[in-house]
């Protein structure tokens, strides 16, 4: 006979089968809390998570580059457009479309003009009452054909305004046209929509001179979605006249730019 096994054997078997049972229970109960990953089937991709930017914008930024200055080929074309009024003080702040010639209209030169010096081209503007303070480089245009018709399109400076080059420079007695984007690249004509009738333009040549210019009127013109004569008619404003003139041009308004914001400053008399 074989000697029966005695209860300290038994004992310790059964303390190590109950250890075991506990160690896997642990193991099981450890495992239920961890948060399972969700695994994507091989024809499927899981979305990244979104990303949500708390930065806020006050005005859309714009989808392309706004559309540049119009000027009629040559001098012929007298198109008679709808013209925006006027803005006569600050208190007005949405521009009203009425009929009027444009504005810009030479006034009948001397039999004898007195010949004005050849003056160097502007490099910088400041308007100090809208913080405007930028340098200024000569431009070109292209001519370009829009609706069967060949037309000038002048170049906008980028991170700088831009003189046409083929427009007066100060001193020379005619019209000084200058541009600017207000919401593209550079943005430097970006606060001329704030400015009022009475300030202040300053205008400095590659000389070191200034010429200092007060502002007389400021016009909104329709850009976009408007027949090509009228656009032509805005391009007026670019044209040369017989008297000392700063022209400011840009688009309007911020991140739409379907207008033209044209700004007419005269010489402030010494």
């Amino acid at each position: 006979m074989q000697p029966a096994p005695s209860s300290r054997q038994v004992s310790l078997s059964t303390i190590l089968i109950m250890l075991g049972l506990m160690v896997l229970g642990a193991a099981f109960a450890i495992a239920a809390t961890q948060p399972r990953r969700a695994v994507a089937p091989p024809d499927q991709v899981l979305a990244s998570p979104t990303i949500l930017s708390t930065a806020t914008s006050t005005s859309p930024a714009p989808a392309a580059e706004p559309p540049a200055p119009l000027q009629a080929l040559g001098s012929e074309a007298t198109p008679s457009p709808t013209t925006v009024a006027l803005i006569p003080s600050p208190g007005v702040t949405t521009p009203t479309v009425t009929p009027a010639p444009p504005s810009p209209t030479p006034t009948v030169a001397p039999a004898t003009p007195t010949p004005k010096p050849k003056m160097p081209p502007p490099t910088h503007i400041q308007i100090p009452s809208v913080r405007i303070d930028a340098p200024v480089v000569e431009v070109g245009y292209d001519v370009v054909t829009i609706d069967g018709q060949q037309v000038i399109q002048w170049r906008v400076a980028d991170y700088a305004a831009g003189h046409n080059n083929t427009s007066a420079n100060p001193g020379e007695g005619g019209n000084i046209v200058i541009t600017g984007h207000d919401d593209w690249k550079g943005e430097v004509f970006r606060n001329l929509e704030h400015v009022k009738i009475g300030d202040l333009v300053i205008l400095t040549n590659a000389s070191g001179q200034q010429f200092t210019y007060r502002v007389e009127e400021i016009h909104y013109r329709k850009e976009v979605g408007v027949p090509l004569q009228e656009r032509l008619a805005t391009g007026m404003f670019l044209a040369p006249m017989p008297e000392e003139r700063v022209t400011l041009v840009t688009c309007w308004p911020y991140g739409i730019d379907d207008h033209r914001l044209i700004v007419v400053a005269k010489p402030v008399r010494q």
